[in-house]
């Protein structure tokens, strides 16, 4: 088959899913919902794939809005990650949660591309199963962790992911390692004017940060800590009894996120001491650093190269102007392959060390909007944005079939990730029987 040839096979396969992922997105954008809480979102898609033809099971391993979706026998088989979790404040009106990451257009893209993979392999009578992986809660780091814990991902060739961004571009390295950490002090409570009585829990927690504060200069230059204070108090006239402090600990890779998280326990150790009251610590979820797989890497490079990026056209440019931005869209694909890997995380990191893992971005915002923020969130349901999330299932299609069809090349593959996880047991590093924050932090 030559490149003309696939790009047309891939590009009809997409375009008989086109109008319904649309609708999906949008339907996904204007739903919103909060981590652990998209059942909305998860239940649409789940209904799109079962429409198609896909075996689902929802929910997956007692995680309400997770679930896993499996078409076709036999091998290989292929993994798809879907997300639609949105954000806190980033909803267009203040205080609402808003998709200021675009996860409205990944979680459909994936599943657009996952439908016409299956349509090409019905097509032309081959072998192979398409599993795609409908995962929460990937704004707080912890969907994908707690699935593994329970036994997903495991059995795939490879698994293939996007996300959206401002550039159309392979992410071989991925992000960060990662620990999520709750430490909660518990003091006595009593009168302001009399707190001679009283242990106050916020000062424990407020002693905490400065002593982490001091830390920061004793870490190595990658690392990043930060937090915020969840519960600190209700009156200035009451001595807070309970107080909580939420942090990220990131660092380059797993073993020196637990050597800065066991020095930042120790500053919550001894605020306790200090203030003479009781601290516990619950590491709500942790992710690795990724493992990277050349091969793959390559092979969506390709065929974003074949593919291209996004068309910009006139309309979107005065959409953009209309919010207030500047129109200044990247032009083309990067046909390198970035070495260094990014100083945010994502818990898909933790999908490398199970399935040799894919991961790109495609272009479907401009220049200068700013992730995680409200302008994202205005832009991310505008027809630019579909058309990168369209050319995003063109470029998992025409990965899945390549890998599906080419038996050789899927040998690399693996052959790669086998070397790369020798002597490696996956630990779920979250406790055994840990449900995830079902209700929030």
């Amino acid at each position: 088959m030559t490149k003309a040839e696939k790009r047309k096979l891939v590009k009809g396969a997409v375009r008989r899913e086109a109008r319904e992922a649309q609708r999906l997105a949008s339907r996904i954008w204007e739903l919103a919902e909060p981590p652990f809480q998209e059942s909305g979102s998860s239940t649409l898609l789940a209904a799109y794939l079962a429409d198609r033809g896909f075996r689902v099971k929802f929910p997956f391993a007692g995680v309400p809005t997770a679930f896993r979706a499996t078409s076709g026998k036999g091998k290989p088989v292929i993994g798809f990650l879907g997300e639609y979790d949105a954000l806190p404040d980033c909803g267009l009106k203040k205080g609402t949660y808003g998709h200021g990451c675009g996860h409205n257009l990944l979680g459909a893209g994936s599943a657009a591309g996952a439908a016409a993979t299956v349509h090409l392999l019905a097509a032309h009578g081959l072998s192979g199963r398409v599993v795609y992986w409908g995962c929460p809660a990937e704004e707080v780091l912890a969907g994908k962790v707690y699935m593994a814990r329970e036994g997903a991902f495991r059995g795939l060739d490879a698994c293939l992911t996007w996300h959206p961004g401002n550039r159309t571009a392979v992410n071989a390295a991925g992000g960060s390692a990662l620990d999520s950490l709750i430490l909660e002090f518990h003091g006595r409570t009593a009168h302001g004017a009399s707190a001679h009585g009283g242990r106050s829990a916020l000062d424990a927690a407020v002693l905490m940060d400065v002593a982490v504060n001091d830390l920061r200069e004793h870490v190595p230059d990658n690392v990043r800590i930060h937090c915020v204070i969840r519960d600190g108090g209700k009156a200035p006239n009451v001595v807070p009894e309970y107080a909580r402090i939420w942090y990220y600990v990131r660092a380059r890779d797993r073993a020196e996120v637990d050597e800065i998280t066991r020095r930042l326990v120790l500053c919550a150790k001894g605020a306790a001491t200090a203030t003479e009251t009781r601290v516990r610590v619950k590491k709500l979820t942790a992710v690795y650093s990724r493992l990277r797989n050349g091969v793959l890497a390559g092979l969506l490079r390709d065929n974003l190269v074949l593919l291209g990026a996004p068309r910009v056209t006139q309309a979107d440019r005065e959409q953009v102007e209309a919010l207030g931005k500047e129109p200044d869209f990247q032009k083309g694909v990067r046909k390198d392959i970035p070495d260094a890997a990014g100083k945010a995380s994502s818990d898909e990191d933790n999908v490398s060390w199970l399935a040799p893992l894919g991961c790109f971005g495609v272009a479907c915002v401009p220049n200068g909007v700013r992730g995680h923020n409200r302008e994202y969130t205005a832009q991310s349901n505008l027809p630019f944005a579909h058309r990168g999330m369209l050319r995003a299932a063109e470029a998992l299609a025409g990965v899945a079939w390549e890998l599906l069809t080419d038996a050789k090349l899927l040998r690399r593959v693996r052959a790669e990730f086998t070397k790369g996880v020798k002597g490696f047991k996956y630990d779920p590093l979250i406790p055994k029987n840990q449900r995830p924050p079902l209700d929030g932090v």
